[in-house]
């Protein structure tokens, strides 16, 4: 199927609402003062978790969005612990600040990494492009630093921990040769460069390393659960696409042609939302694995293929050399 067949077939279905009981269980959610995020938090607190971690760009969005969570529920419902907590992913040290104080939760059963951005002008940010920074390079250090403190969660708790990255069904549509035409070690580079860099075309190019990454980085964690004589547990990691939503994501286009596909086809923010909170409750068979509309679906040709999977490589060795300029010895969880 192709992916466009499989895109527009999804689109005209509803997710269904995830039913299980999240008690005792903390999830921490990116980008949650607005869109997807803010409504995944409010669906959180109806499945009774306990502790909800809202990320977001400064304490004061963060503290709206808290109050925002807290009034959805029924006045008679028992309200859950709602944490706000700063993250900007234009700055690397804000990522890193943010992963030390996550080490003082009591637990982490789940992450959803949903902060992301689509930038129409060019911008550098930690001096790459910003599309790139937030939805690739910071998401992935964002993940790697949750690692150790996800694997104490799993050994104390006896659970498997979940982080589901928000990808997107674009990446099908995401030309290749821009990852694989740059040298060795350039491809960052490569799409930092504002003479070459196609703004019109970055979102959905950067949706493609982040299905590429969690393909490559979930076999490492797969390998190194079965492989480490400590038994280090398993996290699963998984990509989640939760479709063409009628979120402020599209903010900055002005083309008639995305107003329009926003009011056709768009589904309801609260829709895209539960997609999310599967990611963050699904099981091993979502490991590595591309998610849309609550189930596994077939990622592009181009992940899939051998090529991929050295473009994959690629990258992560180009990414890991910045984490370790931001946090040395940090990739050696792995």
């Amino acid at each position: 199927m192709s992916g466009a067949v499989q895109f527009f077939r999804g689109q005209i279905t509803t997710p269904p609402m995830p039913r299980e009981d999240l008690t005792g269980r903390t999830i921490l959610v990116t980008g949650a003062n607005s869109g997807l995020g803010l409504d995944a938090a409010k669906i959180l607190a109806k499945l009774n978790c306990s502790t909800i971690v809202l990320a977001c760009r400064s304490l004061e969005k963060g503290d709206k969005a808290k109050k925002v969570v807290l009034q959805s529920l029924p006045s008679n419902a028992k309200k859950p612990t709602v944490i706000a907590f700063e993250l900007d992913l234009c700055s690397f040290s804000s990522v890193v600040a943010f992963s030390e104080r996550c080490k003082d939760l009591p637990r982490i059963d789940a992450a959803i990494l949903n902060a992301g951005v689509d930038m129409q002008e060019f911008v550098l940010a930690e001096g790459y492009e910003t599309t790139i920074t937030v939805n690739v390079i910071s998401t992935f250090l964002l993940t790697l630093l949750l690692l150790p403190t996800m694997r104490l969660s799993a050994k104390k708790y006896n659970i498997v921990p979940n982080i589901a990255i928000v990808g997107s069904a674009v990446h099908f549509w995401a030309n290749p040769k821009d990852l694989t035409t740059p040298a060795e070690g350039q491809i960052l580079k490569a799409l930092s460069d504002p003479k070459t860099a196609d703004m019109k075309a970055r979102y959905f190019l950067s949706k493609l390393p982040v299905m590429l990454l969690v393909k490559y980085l979930a076999a490492i964690l797969t390998k190194s659960a079965q492989s480490d004589p400590n038994g280090k547990p398993l996290v699963i990691l998984n990509n989640v696409a939760p479709g063409f939503c009628q979120t402020n994501l599209l903010r900055a286009h002005k083309e008639f042609s995305a107003k329009v596909m926003d009011r056709v086809i768009g589904r309801k923010s609260e829709h895209g939302a539960r997609t999310l909170v599967h990611g963050a409750v699904a099981g091993k068979e979502t490991h590595g694995q591309y998610l849309s509309e609550c189930v596994v679906k077939n990622y592009s040709p181009f992940v899939k293929s051998a090529e991929g999977d050295r473009t994959a490589a690629r990258l992560w060795q180009e990414v890991s050399a910045i984490y370790e300029e931001v946090k040395p010895g940090c990739t050696k969880v792995l």
